[in-house]
């Protein structure tokens, strides 16, 4: 009898829901709660942990299967990522790829749109040691609410529509080569030069007019 109660025991340990009472990020270990029980510290299920690695820790809280070879948890491995009413499916969309982070970020595919998208609360960087390309068969374009900066000599190989005022600090130089067309007013040091600029001192003959008037 007390045989066949230790082998039911053993295979009622064999596989059990539980949820994730504590993480322990260091150590890369959680310890789960199934019923009255509380494992000791174990490892979680992860996508790859050999060459390439994937860092995704469970949240305490999170609903779990608890995998226990030959019915011992003090053996056992956590698989994550059952859907509770704690933590509910974050869509109901079957053409839909979709990551959701605690502070609001979401990071989703629709396949059937194809479209991806990235919301995010906070700031992003892309540090690469190579050339970084960004290729389009359509448009791109670029909001920026507090204004774009360039740290770098830049080169445009296209035509360029301004539409707004240009602006360039003093003591710098601008550089044209070819034919120069303007609409409009032109001044220099808040002198008129434009077609309809006059001339102080202008005399017929020889003599040079004085400066912009």
């Amino acid at each position: 009898m007390n045989n066949a109660a230790e082998l039911l025991r053993l295979i009622h340990n064999l596989i059990r829901l539980g949820t994730i009472a504590e993480v322990d990020h260091a150590a890369a270990r959680v310890r789960v709660r199934s019923g009255d029980m509380l494992t000791t510290w174990l490892q979680w299920l992860t996508l790859r942990a050999g060459t390439t690695l994937d860092w995704d820790p469970p949240t305490v809280g999170e609903q779990v299967i608890l995998f226990s070879p030959g019915g011992d948890p003090a053996s056992g491995v956590v698989l994550t990522g059952l859907f509770s009413t704690a933590h509910p499916a974050p869509a109901d969309a079957a053409n839909l790829w979709r990551r959701v982070c605690p502070d609001g970020a979401v990071l989703e595919y629709d396949h059937k749109a194809s479209h991806l998208r990235a919301t995010l609360p906070g700031s992003a960087s892309i540090d690469a040691k190579a050339d970084v390309t960004v290729n389009t068969a359509a448009a791109l374009t670029a909001t920026a609410s507090a204004g774009a900066t360039i740290n770098a000599n830049t080169v445009i190989n296209g035509n360029l529509t301004l539409n707004g005022n240009f602006s360039q600090p003093s003591g710098k130089t601008a550089t044209m080569a070819g034919d120069v067309a303007f609409k409009g007013a032109v001044t220099s040091n808040g002198k008129d030069i434009s077609s309809s600029h006059t001339h102080d001192g202008v005399q017929r003959g020889g003599d040079k007019t004085e400066g912009v008037s």
